[in-house]
């Protein structure tokens, strides 16, 4: 395979939760609309939910379910033929979904995130919703998250499970085209990902100790990921777009993740640039 890969145009469609998610990277598609059910008394239902401790704490109280009662919608998330409930939307200056569920007439909570769902794909036979968040943050955070549920129902029970979480620097420069095949890899070098291959700030980024420039990880030789879409750059080098698969044993230095638990890096995958110099690929 030639250092260069083949950048195409985009065709088909990434696979989540083991359907044809209809959009490409992080561009929001509109299923999880056709979840909604129309139902009158949704006011009421609401009530139900707004007392409930993980949403009341947000709302202290202070939002009026006026406000509130265009982002909650009726949903069958796991397929047993009762309405639960679906809030997703804006308390004060953030992004939450919550899903309740409904059981004998009472809401409980299933799911409550920071995030705005921007890909939900429709049940593969007898499988529930299944959705991915797109958390981004702002003012002194550096790290999105892009986190993939699945509704799992056993023992007259329904919750959610994440399937993985992925880590995505803030700002990163997100492809407008991906290849037809995605193409495994491993660096040969220590190895830097890139945020933006086109610029080369050598201003600290979140605080005094942290990596200059646009670092967003170095991982040791025989690191694995996967290539979606390539760039070349202004200098005539070819950038690609990756996935890192953030394995245990594996060097991860950047403390741009700033995690109470530093071992939660190795549970997630993080997305960036990485130069096609640093990489070979893998059959």
């Amino acid at each position: 395979m030639s250092k260069r890969i083949c950048l195409l145009a985009f065709i088909g469609s990434i696979i989540f939760c083991n359907v044809s998610a209809q959009s490409d990277f992080f561009i929001k598609n509109n299923n999880i609309e056709k979840w909604y059910i129309e139902k009158e008394k949704i006011v009421d239902e609401v009530k139900k939910v707004m007392n409930v401790p993980e949403f009341y704490s947000l709302t202290n109280g202070q939002v009026s379910i006026e406000k509130l009662l265009p982002h909650f919608h009726f949903i069958d998330f796991d397929n047993n033929g009762i309405a639960d409930l679906i809030f997703s939307g804006k308390i004060v200056d953030t992004y939450y979904t919550f899903i309740f569920y409904n059981k004998n007439n009472n809401y409980l909570l299933s799911l409550g995130e920071k995030g705005t769902i921007i890909q939900a794909n429709l049940p593969n036979m007898d499988n529930g919703l299944c959705f991915s968040l797109w958390d981004e943050v702002c003012c002194f955070e550096y790290v999105n998250t892009f986190t993939q549920y699945t509704c799992i129902s056993t023992n007259n029970t329904s919750y959610f499970y994440t399937i993985n979480k992925s880590l995505i620097y803030r700002n990163t420069m997100l492809p407008q085209a991906r290849l037809e095949k995605p193409v495994a890899f491993k660096t040969k070098n220590v190895s830097n990902v890139r945020n933006e291959p086109f610029v080369d700030d050598e201003s600290a980024i979140g605080g005094k100790h942290s990596w200059k420039g646009n670092t967003l990880g170095m991982y040791s030789p025989n690191a694995i990921g996967t290539i979606y879409a390539e760039i070349r750059n202004t200098k005539n080098e070819f950038w690609y777009f990756v996935r890192m698969n953030n394995e245990s044993g594996i060097l991860i230095h950047s403390n741009r993740f700033l995690v109470e638990n530093k071992e939660e890096n190795e549970n997630c995958f993080t997305y960036g640039w990485i130069r096609s110099d640093d990489v070979t690929f893998v059959e």
